[in-house]
């Protein structure tokens, strides 16, 4: 199921980009005091076509749809809560590595232990959701979903790691940036 053939597919990722921005998006349109609501209705619009995009691509009943959101629901929490965790593991990890010969290698032998227990713990929730999606999801349909979710975070990873640069200026996170993308910064090559 590539992007390329499924234009729906596309806006979809582009609209799951849009919640990387989100909170630039509102600084930009009011301040403090709308950027919440600017993002919780971006959100929405953003859950609304990603719903009807599942829809159309698994061929989903009106009853499948439901129960998907509820699954979906169930398990964000977890899901934002790793992200986090993977973050400021990811953060400190970095901190770490640019400190060169002083960087504490017991700290950072316990950061690789956190960041390994946390991948672990994102596969325990996508073997329990699956479980759950398997009492109403075929398997075909199953999988499918698999591949939208992990479209959707890789596009939206990358997104974080190149940052709004592109017509909207810069400022976003990035390498070597607090929330940033995760890898390291190069080394200058030698000339």
């Amino acid at each position: 199921m590539s992007a390329r053939r499924h234009p729906a597919l596309l806006l979809a990722l582009g609209l799951a980009l849009g919640l990387a921005l989100a909170p630039s998006l509102g600084a930009q349109v009011g301040g403090e005091g709308n950027r919440g609501k600017n993002r919780e209705a971006l959100e929405l619009r953003v859950r609304e076509r990603l719903g009807r995009l599942v829809k159309e691509q698994l061929h989903l009943s009106d009853e499948q749809v439901t129960r998907l959101q509820q699954t979906n629901r169930k398990f964000e929490r977890e899901r934002i809560a790793l992200v986090e965790q993977e973050r400021d593991i990811r953060i400190s990890v970095r901190s770490e590595v640019l400190a060169g010969d002083s960087a504490n290698q017991t700290r950072v032998a316990a950061l690789i232990d956190q960041m390994l227990k946390v991948q672990r713990q994102r596969t325990e929730i996508v073997e329990r959701e699956q479980r759950e999606l398997a009492a109403f999801l075929t398997p075909v349909q199953r999988v499918k979903y698999l591949v939208l979710q992990e479209q959707v975070r890789r596009r939206v990873e990358e997104f974080r790691q190149r940052g709004p640069q592109r017509g909207g200026g810069g400022g976003g996170a990035g390498p070597g940036r607090p929330g940033g993308g995760g890898r390291m910064p190069r080394k200058p090559k030698a000339p």
